[in-house]
């Protein structure tokens, strides 16, 4: 039978097109056991902003502060910004409020916010000091990094993903 094997040879053919359109794998998420770390990083022009243990970049999603159970981040949002997920208590270094910092609901899961936000990693940053998913606006809203105050950082241009 010669359809089957044309079928299925075309079946990989476009499933391995799709591999080419997903972003560059970025950072793994935090594992979703202990407690996670969250700390502040300083950098032109934004200051102070909020980063984990490893100094990697956080972000969060316009119109999702104090909203639980209506975060905006789907699964397919979930492949270009990663939550951080953790289930212990969690510790506050840096400029960090320790009362600001609490686990949130997300889509999936539990995740770690602040100030209530529920924080993201941007797959596209490759080292700790990395902030390419700062004013990223896409299909889920417009992204930017967080200071320890709990209010979005706006210095800079909007960039489309």
């Amino acid at each position: 039978m010669r359809i089957p094997t044309i079928l299925l040879a075309g079946a990989a053919a476009v499933l391995s097109a799709c591999d080419t359109m997903l972003p560059p794998p970025g950072p793994a998420p935090l594992a979703p056991a202990g407690a996670a770390t969250l700390t502040t990083a300083n950098k032109a022009p934004y200051g102070s902003y909020v980063v984990d243990a490893a100094g990697r970049a956080l972000y969060i999603l316009e119109g999702t502060r104090g909203r639980p159970g209506t975060n905006r981040c789907d699964a397919a949002c979930l492949q270009v910004w990663p939550a951080i997920r953790a289930a212990g208590p969690q510790v506050a270094g840096g400029r960090l409020n320790p009362a600001m910092i609490a686990v949130v609901p997300g889509y999936g899961g539990p995740q770690v916010g602040y100030a209530g936000w529920p924080l993201y990693y941007y797959v596209r940053d490759r080292v700790p000091s990395d902030t390419t998913g700062h004013y990223v606006r896409d299909q889920w809203g417009t992204w930017y990094l967080l200071s320890p105050s709990g209010e979005p950082i706006r210095t800079g241009a909007i960039r489309p993903y």
